[in-house]
């Protein structure tokens, strides 16, 4: 299978950066592809020394998130022949076998019949400057919510793999609450991996907290959930899509 790997990035240091595009690199699956899609700010002092990247720099920066870099990667990489699509925000990694170990579940979901349109996996938290932790996340485990860079899809779901530049503005801090509301809609197959393979840089307060560290005065993600939560029901969030949903679908 030839795997995609799609990070829209920001702003964020070099050092990060780099640490991104390397956990793809150390992937033991061998057929993939890195797009890394600057949303308006490219740092071609970082991606011209990896010459295998896809790069893609967009003229301005969007505010909403990654979801439309993350949008444009997707539609590329579905036109250049993909055939799985992962999502990796550029402040997160991979651990080495993320994309063996999901390649498995739809390998095996092929073999016994009944072929997979998503795979997630499960992530482990960690906080700047506390690289060693490994903090689980209970709405995870419980499949409430899945992180956008546990999040795979198979092209035949590709009809969603660019909807997240289809996500309303305002609820652009949940979008991967939004997507995974649209996969639920859409009866998509889904599993699970079972394997924490994500390792996510966390600026949410509540780590803090399980972590047993101070909570930082500046720097925290809160309130782009805050400003989401209850601006939408879900049905007006859909109308807000500007997508339209299958027929049937409930």
């Amino acid at each position: 299978m030839k795997i995609a790997v799609v990070t829209p990035y920001y702003k964020e240091p070099a050092a990060t950066l780099r640490r991104c595009i390397d956990s793809v690199l150390a992937q033991t699956y061998p057929n993939i592809q890195h797009y890394l899609v600057a949303d308006g700010y490219p740092q071609p002092e970082v991606t011209q020394a990896y010459p295998g990247l896809s790069c893609i720099d967009l003229p301005q920066s969007h505010a909403d998130f990654g979801d439309t870099p993350r949008a444009v990667g997707a539609i590329c990489a579905l036109n250049e022949g993909a055939d799985i699509l992962c999502f990796l925000d550029a402040d997160n990694l991979f651990e080495p076998d993320h994309v063996t170990s999901v390649v498995a579940v739809y390998e095996r979901g092929q073999t016994e019949g009944q072929p997979l349109d998503a795979v997630f996996a499960y992530r482990h938290v960690f906080l700047p400057g506390h690289e060693h932790l490994r903090l689980e996340d209970q709405e995870d485990l419980s499949h409430r919510h899945v992180d956008t860079s546990c999040i795979t899809m198979a092209r035949s779901a590709a009809f969603l793999w660019p909807a997240w530049g289809l996500v309303p503005k305002g609820v652009s801090g949940a979008c991967d609450r939004v997507m995974l509301a649209l996969m639920r809609h859409h009866k998509l197959r889904m599993a699970w991996t079972g394997r924490h393979t994500v390792l996510y840089e966390s600026n949410w307060r509540a780590h803090y907290r399980k972590a047993g560290l101070p909570v930082p005065d500046s720097g925290l993600h809160d309130h782009s959930l805050f400003a989401v939560r209850g601006k939408y029901s879900e049905e007006e969030l859909f109308a807000n899509l500007r997508v339209k949903l299958r027929l049937g679908a409930s």
